[in-house]
């Protein structure tokens, strides 16, 4: 669910994003209103990801009358069970959504509709009304411009027949190992020494970040290195298809890409700074500042420790989840479902110490602090593991971390559950 810094940032963009629709302030006993939310909600849910629908929000600013809206208009937008209702009267199969107060940089209040992906198959209107929906219609989130729409592209109607595809071979694989039987292939050697090569000159390169900083640092690489893997012209295509909205700010951000002599990539240095690189050869290198954070305001720390930066526990977990499922992605649509290999690492982090960083929680009953530079783990993700158990495979790299800051009471169930509050329930 987007946070009040969150949406910020996506303001600060200043027009809508295909996972982000803003709709003007209004009534949901307007009937009309009301039908342009179900339609913008169905779109969301036909898309990747799902998206956030922000009621409140006028396109024409913060500071316009139509942004804010009134306490009787949050108590009814913020009705649960009669906002889903009226929403799924207009949908077939029924939409999963979560609702939030949020309030925009000048304090008014709004509501933001999180809505998931579909579970199975793609959601079509069920009724009618006059010049706002139309019954028995797909309609998703145009890739031209950030608007909902029944009209779909070739590209549009193939990311629906690919997302429903993959569910149902995600079912049947899930289905399969219940039974004990296995499917896919063990992992080949990778080309290590090619790869860590090209990686090696791209973090030397002033492009990415100051080697010296704290950072999180994702490398996703096919099982055989070959350097014209990827055409050029679809590279930029490829990150574009992959890119992961679960918490809307997306993984990677995909803005102001630049091309360099066999790579595309974009340096951020906004919300969350960073940098990430596709090269021909298929690999993937993403960099991501560890920003500042304090101590927990009740947390627990040694008289006289000496501290060099606090790290909450959700974000690597969070970040390793995202850039594992931009993995399995971009293997089904790059590298023709063969085994590719992830490394998740943490560079520069000697005496951070763990932090819950979360208003909801109160801070760590102990000292947790880690005594090196760096941190690595690597994944072998088979096609199969890219489709059914990205989440699992995260919180284990994620418990990996946790406890080599001398963590004995974190678990994986305190993990999958801070994945299921930012993320909503894992599909089944």
């Amino acid at each position: 669910m987007l946070n009040d810094e969150q949406l910020a940032a996506i303001i600060d963009v200043g027009y809508e994003q295909r996972g982000v629709e803003f709709k003007s302030a209004g009534d949901r006993s307007d009937r009309s209103f009301l039908a342009n939310v179900a339609r913008a909600t169905i779109a969301l849910a036909n898309q990747r990801d799902g998206g956030h629908l922000i009621i409140g929000l006028s396109e024409n600013g913060i500071d316009d009358a139509a942004s804010g809206l009134s306490p009787e208009q949050l108590d009814q937008w913020l009705s649960f069970d009669d906002v889903s209702d009226q929403i799924n009267a207009y949908a077939d199969p029924p939409i999963q959504i979560q609702l939030a107060q949020v309030q925009l940089p000048n304090e008014r209040a709004v509501v933001v509709v999180e809505v998931s992906e579909f579970a199975e198959i793609p959601v079509l209107s069920k009724k009618d009304y006059p010049n706002r929906i139309a019954a028995k219609q797909l309609y998703t989130r145009s890739m031209a411009k950030p608007e909902s729409s029944a009209a779909l592209t070739q590209n549009e109607l193939r990311e629906v027949i690919t997302l429903a595809t993959e569910k149902q071979l995600a079912r049947f694989l899930e289905t399969a190992r219940r039974a004990g039987i296995g499917v896919g292939q063990p992992a080949a050697a990778s080309a290590r020494e090619q790869f860590d090569e090209q990686l090696s000159r791209a973090l030397a390169d002033d492009f990415h970040l100051d080697q010296t900083l704290p950072q999180l640092i994702t490398t996703i690489r096919p099982a055989v290195f070959d350097a014209r893997r990827i055409p050029f012209l679809e590279l930029l295509p490829a990150i574009q298809n992959a890119v992961v909205r679960r918490r809307g700010w997306p993984f990677p951000f995909v803005q102001n890409p630049i091309s360099g002599r066999d790579w595309v990539g974009e340096q951020i240095s906004s919300m969350h700074p960073g940098t990430w690189q596709l090269f021909e050869s298929g690999q993937f290198l993403d960099s991501r500042f560890i920003e500042e954070y304090g101590p927990d305001s009740d947390g627990f720390l040694d008289e006289g420790q000496i501290i060099r930066g606090y790290l909450p526990i959700w974000l690597p977990l969070l970040h390793f989840t995202e850039g594992i499922e931009f993995a399995g992605r971009l293997q089904r649509a790059t590298f023709e479902a063969e085994p590719v290999s992830i490394t998740l690492s943490l560079h520069n982090i000697r005496r951070f110490v763990l932090v819950a960083a979360h208003r909801s929680r109160s801070g760590l009953h102990g000292s947790y602090v880690y005594n090196d530079d760096t941190w690595e783990y690597e994944i072998h993700l088979s096609p199969e593991e890219g489709l059914t158990s990205t989440r699992a495979l995260a919180a284990e790299a994620a418990l990996d971390l946790l406890q080599r800051f001398g963590w004995r009471g974190v678990t994986l169930d305190l993990l999958r559950d801070i994945q299921t509050e930012a993320f909503g329930p894992e599909p089944q």
